[in-house]
């Protein structure tokens, strides 16, 4: 007697080899698993979805599937989709989300791929791990991609065990000790390439016990030359969108309202400043959980006049964005390679920072910005409040934080293709073997 699959019901598996038969056969199976495994929280056909049209039978490029808690506009989700859409000509890509939250960039990955699955708003989660297994049938799943997932992080041994042929890249964004790091670690031997995106996170990796080969730093870049430029973005109309008068000094700050990012040590930081400088102004961008409690904290603080809140802005804009702040503040406690301080210093906006992620790599002391230790952001406030009306002094720093993208080699062009190298189709590494080998057998 075959022992039957412990994560795929029969008719399922049935299904995963056959889904291209007529669709009769696939409702009679899914009447089969409905009445076997009732759920009143599952949708009528939850698996529904699996189906791939016949218009998609002749797309022979690998699968890739993504694993995601969420899509939010946050640094990690933009980088992201800027990979996703690098990686589309080589893959076909689905994307699986497996917590409830906010989905705002979700239209931008919906730009890649057609095949987005909020797990939340679908199933029950006691099918989860079905409903992937499933998925990964169906599409004949070469690869896993997931960045913070800790659903993938619990399911991965169970679903290396359906399939041991599957290869698994997990992307770090910091190496903050509690957090998905060590997730990471604890799945670190079903996950083929650990890929951080600073030295610090590899070095932290590596301690971790990460074995040998398996983590690839891969620097975080921006397109410096296109998109991040400051020669293609008029100040004047810039300031003027987000309502910035003439002679105003402006405090931006980028990031998710949420612990890790420290908005409020971000208005600690800046509220002696606009108490000292009434030509202060602060423009915020960022939404989340902490929203309300920051418009709380600006309220008591006798600031809340002088703070323009923007919760999302369209990526498109952000080149206008940092054009009109004369310089970033980021205060947070957790980073890893803070895409918004990349793209302001490319526009030539000096970078206010805490020492977290590769900060201290990019910024230099007084020269294209401030970094200060973690545990005291307050330190920001004298060097930054010096700034205001010292416009040679400003001016001095623009120009020192674009070269220091260019110095550092932070291109977008550069990052993306290291993951377009690592993370290749089968059949490509094959070649590469197969070639290796007949070198050395020639050499023989």
């Amino acid at each position: 007697m075959t022992r039957a699959d412990p994560f795929l019901p029969s008719p399922w598996t049935a299904l995963a080899k056959n889904w291209s038969r007529p669709i009769d056969k696939w409702r009679r199976l899914m009447a089969r698993f409905q009445r076997r495994r009732p759920s009143a929280t599952a949708p009528r056909e939850p698996f529904s979805a699996l189906l791939r049209s016949s218009g998609n039978l002749a797309d022979l490029r690998p699968h890739l599937l993504v694993l995601v808690p969420w899509l939010p506009i946050g640094g990690a989700e933009v980088l992201l989709a800027d990979i996703l859409d690098s990686l589309k000509a080589e893959w076909r890509l689905s994307i699986v989300t497996t917590e409830t939250g906010d989905h705002a960039l979700a239209p931008a990955f919906a730009a890649i791929t057609s095949e987005i699955y909020h797990l939340p708003d679908l199933l029950d989660r006691r099918h989860w791990l079905e409903f992937i297994i499933t998925l990964m049938a169906s599409r004949g799943s070469s690869a896993i991609l997931s960045s913070g997932s800790r659903f993938l992080y619990k399911n991965l041994k169970r679903i290396k065990a359906r399939f041991p042929a599957i290869l698994s890249y997990d992307i770090l964004h910091n190496d903050a000790p509690r957090a998905h790091l060590a997730s990471a670690l604890r799945a670190r031997r079903h996950i083929d390439r650990l890929i951080a995106v600073n030295e610090r996170i590899g070095r932290a990796l590596t301690r971790g016990g990460a074995g040998p080969g398996t983590v690839a730093v891969i620097p975080n870049g921006v397109d410096y030359e296109g998109v991040f430029n400051p020669q293609g973005v008029d100040i004047g109309a810039a300031r003027e969108r987000f309502g910035i008068g003439d002679g105003i000094f402006v405090i931006g700050f980028v990031g998710r309202m949420s612990e890790e990012k420290r908005p409020l040590s971000f208005l600690a930081v800046a509220a002696p400043i606009l108490a000292a400088h009434p030509n202060v102004r602060l423009l915020v961008l960022g939404d989340g959980p902490m929203t309300k409690t920051f418009h709380h904290a600006a309220s008591a603080a006798g600031i809340a006049d002088r703070l323009h809140h923007l919760p999302g802005l369209d990526r498109a804009a952000m080149p206008q964005f940092y054009a009109a702040c004369d310089i970033l503040l980021l205060s947070s406690r957790i980073e890893g390679a803070p895409l918004a301080m990349l793209e302001a210093l490319a526009m030539g906006c000096p970078v206010a920072a805490t020492d977290v992620g590769d900060a201290a790599l990019v910024i230099r002391e007084g020269i294209n910005g401030f970094i200060v230790p973690v545990a005291v952001p307050e330190a920001l406030t004298p060097r930054i409040a010096k700034l205001v009306g010292d416009e040679a002094a400003l001016e001095r720093m623009r120009s020192a934080a674009r070269r220091a993208v260019i110095d550092n080699g932070r291109s977008a062009d550069a990052m993306l293709a290291a993951y377009r190298a690592l993370i290749r189709p089968i059949r490509e590494i094959q070649g590469d073997v197969e070639a290796s080998g007949n070198c050395d057998r020639r050499a023989l």
